[in-house]
């Protein structure tokens, strides 16, 4: 009976433990910053991390969900293949991330013919696994790796993406729905930040901290209530690199490990108790009439709403703040879905517009 309660103790404080944790969100910090993981790790709270390297160090944290990633040819090998599965076999790995930016000479320089052609080698990996992870998600190279894959039934888990040329909120979540469209997986951001790519040691960066902090409080939020977003990581620049100018002010945390008011604010980030503050607020919305011809009244307790109008097809119709109505006589007689959203929630409703 008495280990019954320990066993049942154990399970009450780690399902407590979950609650109080963004299980989607992640870090990055390569084998650079190797001894100082830990601390890291610990101020940081993600739950899972990568370091652009395939193997598990001996000296790795506990607690953190390690995430392997095979970053170009050379690591792309059947013995480094066999290690793998071996670690997945014995569960310290539960997904693999594969190939670093192949679509640019700097990183893993690789073309699609030459990646599509060790997918076979890749496939005997026995977890899930990613796409590539190009520069930008919806480039030339990856819809055309996307293309071959399906054309040849490659398989291919979940896609990876990086985003940094999206720095206003609104274009960056509509660009992960525009890859969810597009590919139709389920989606990993494994390096986003808001980037000035003009900005120099002499040339300041033009998003000052104040904006990249509202960026990543609306981003979060949002992020969180998209269902096939499976994780992120946020991008923390190396203080020591040539570009951190254009990186300055999305810095989370620094070279002494201390956090930055950004960093405090990903650290902190607890999407269930966001949630339960406005749960009711944005719950308790009322839009009528509907169907309607020409106006709607939005009833609730928000000072303001964002508010978007999509056909059946995703596409984006309207966009607007609003306080208690919207005009809508510009749309076709039809059936329609608005979103929305405060800084914290969002809900979507069906809009049956008649003329």
């Amino acid at each position: 009976m008495q280990i019954i309660k320990v066993i049942l103790l154990f399970l009450s404080l780690k399902l407590l433990a979950q609650n109080n944790t963004d299980l989607k969100k992640g870090g990055a910090f390569s084998l650079f910053y190797e001894n100082s993981w830990q601390e890291r790790f610990e101020k940081l709270k993600p739950h899972w991390h990568y370091s652009w390297n395939w193997e598990l160090r001996e000296n790795y944290p506990d607690g953190i969900e390690f995430v392997p990633m095979i970053w170009g040819r050379g690591s792309a090998t059947q013995s480094k293949i066999d290690y793998l599965n071996n670690l997945a076999s014995i569960g310290k790995i539960e997904n693999v991330l594969l190939f670093n930016e192949p679509d640019l000479v700097g990183q893993s320089n690789m073309s699609v013919n030459e990646v599509v052609n060790l997918w076979p080698l890749i496939e005997t990996l026995n977890i899930p696994i990613s796409s590539p992870a190009t520069s930008a998600p919806l480039n030339d190279w990856m819809k055309d790796f996307m293309e071959k894959a399906s054309n040849q039934n490659l398989r291919v888990d979940f896609v990876a993406i990086h985003i940094y040329h999206k720095n206003d909120s609104d274009k960056f979540i509509e660009l992960i729905k525009e890859v969810f469209q597009t590919y139709g997986k389920p989606i990993w951001i494994t390096e986003f930040a808001v980037r000035d790519t003009n900005a120099t040691e002499n040339n300041p960066n033009i998003y000052s901290e104040s904006h990249v902090l509202s960026f990543m409080q609306e981003v979060l939020n949002e992020i969180h209530d998209l269902d096939y977003v499976k994780r992120y990581s946020w991008f923390d620049p190396n203080a020591n690199n040539e570009k951190y100018p254009m990186l300055q002010t999305a810095d989370i945390i620094n070279e002494n490990n201390q956090l930055t008011t950004l960093g405090e604010y990903y650290a902190s980030y607890n999407p269930n108790n966001n949630l339960s503050n406005h749960k009711k607020k944005i719950n308790e919305i009322t839009i009528y009439p509907n169907p309607s011809k020409n106006l709607i009244y939005i009833d609730t307790d928000s000072s303001s709403l964002k508010a978007s109008i999509f056909d059946l097809n995703g596409r984006i119709l309207m966009k607007k703040i609003i306080k208690t109505q919207m005009n809508i006589s510009g749309l076709k007689q039809g059936v329609y879905f608005i979103e929305l959203s405060t800084e914290i929630h969002k809900t979507t409703h069906k809009l049956i517009v008649k003329k």
